[in-house]
């Protein structure tokens, strides 16, 4: 399945933004409703990680959508479980097959952008920063402390992983970054979305680590780290403040789309 096709005078988007999603045709309705108000030429691709049923629903509603048969997405304690967006990643790769785009930001549901044309600024940081991934929070962490890379350093299948695909001189390198919000030029993810994850990671290791590995450049999201932090708790509310604050965007804000006080309606509700 790819994206429906264009009207001839209508130009192609260079960026997908993929909507990763276990919520219903309503809230996703309201989701690309908003992106759609904030982010001139929206083109999206919503990533059903939720029931067949609901899958269904958002195809029949006009949007967009792929089902992300999984089980590595499924998961409950995510780093513990090490769950994984090589699903994803693959699905959206055959999905989006030979269609024209340059970039694709990868947006978890509860990511809300609180500036206009987000996706631009986004762009502009690659360029400045000649980076083929963009991430919250990319840091270096083998050799470290760091939870996550201490639970998968004792395995020598992990490090054996990343000498073997690796094209770089310094095999053992691990970076780490938020999962959600990254931004990718067309070549880092579908070199990412190629390989066989045979050895179980944590996709917050997983992602970046697996680009520098391939020879992308990743770069962290500068300035931006505070404002996605899962330990957030932002509400519709607090959107304003952030883009004051010099936010793009919120995460998480978990109740943006049910509707009510704390949320947004769409159109007609």
């Amino acid at each position: 399945m790819h994206l429906p096709p264009r009207k001839m005078s209508e130009p192609a988007s260079p960026t997908v933004t993929v909507f990763l999603t276990h919520q219903g045709p309503a809230q996703v309705s309201r989701m690309l409703e908003y992106w759609g108000r904030r982010q001139p030429g929206l083109r999206p691709l919503v990533a059903v990680g939720g029931s067949r049923e609901d899958f269904e629903a958002i195809r029949g509603s006009g949007a967009p959508a792929v089902f992300v048969d999984d089980p590595r997405l499924r998961t409950t304690d995510h780093p513990r479980e090490r769950q994984s967006y090589l699903g994803v990643f693959k699905c959206v790769a055959e999905t989006l097959g030979a269609d024209r785009y340059d970039f694709v930001h990868l947006v978890e549901y509860d990511e809300v952008p609180v500036v206009d044309d987000v996706q631009q600024g986004l762009a502009r940081h690659m360029a400045d920063e000649d980076a083929d991934l963009l991430a919250c929070g990319l840091r270096r962490v083998d050799g470290t402390n760091h939870p996550h890379y201490l639970s998968h350093s004792h395995d020598p299948a992990f490090t054996g992983y990343w000498r073997d695909i690796s094209c770089r001189g310094e095999p053992g390198v691990v970076l780490t970054a938020l999962g959600c919000g990254t931004f990718w030029r067309r070549a880092a993810f579908e070199g990412v979305a190629s390989l066989e994850e045979t050895v179980p990671c944590y996709l917050e290791l997983f992602l970046p680590t697996a680009a520098h590995h391939l020879g992308y450049r990743a770069r962290a999201l500068k300035g931006q780290y505070r404002f996605m932090r899962p330990d957030n708790n932002y509400s519709a509310g607090d959107l304003a403040r952030l883009a004051e604050a010099g936010a793009l965007c919120a995460h998480p804000v978990k109740g943006m789309w049910l509707g009510g006080p704390d949320g947004v309606r769409v159109s007609g509700e």
